[in-house]
């Protein structure tokens, strides 16, 4: 793990809104998507659950992606996640669900907490 994605991985145990947050390793939470002709799976980094007062339930589940340089095939891989997300928000019984990608790991709070904002 790159030095930034460690310093990321730690910031949402110091944010007040998160109710908890896991690393993605052997949860199973995967996201298909299509890269040149051919079926992946995409992991995202993190799934948080996000203490969101606007949000129907008072909680946004986000899917929480850590990246420095991105390549074609990750910004496809969020395509995907996007999709999925509205997919999984017009369905409706799964609560609400956001996706962000964090390129600076000192930023993680802040654009946590504009989700808040918009839901």
């Amino acid at each position: 793990m790159p030095v930034w994605e460690h310093s990321a991985a730690y910031a949402p145990e110091s944010i007040e809104e998160v109710i908890a947050y896991a690393r993605n390793d052997h949860l199973g939470f995967a996201i298909p998507y299509l890269w040149q002709n051919r079926q992946h799976e995409y992991r995202p980094d993190y799934p948080v659950r996000w203490r969101c007062p606007g949000a129907p339930t008072g909680e946004l589940k986000v899917i929480l992606e850590v990246k420095g340089r991105e390549t074609e095939e990750d910004r496809q891989k969020y395509v995907a996640a996007e999709r999925w997300v509205k997919a999984v928000n017009n369905k409706g019984d799964l609560g609400r669900w956001a996706f962000v990608v964090v390129r600076d790991p000192a930023t993680v709070a802040s654009q946590l907490r504009n989700l808040s904002t918009m839901h």
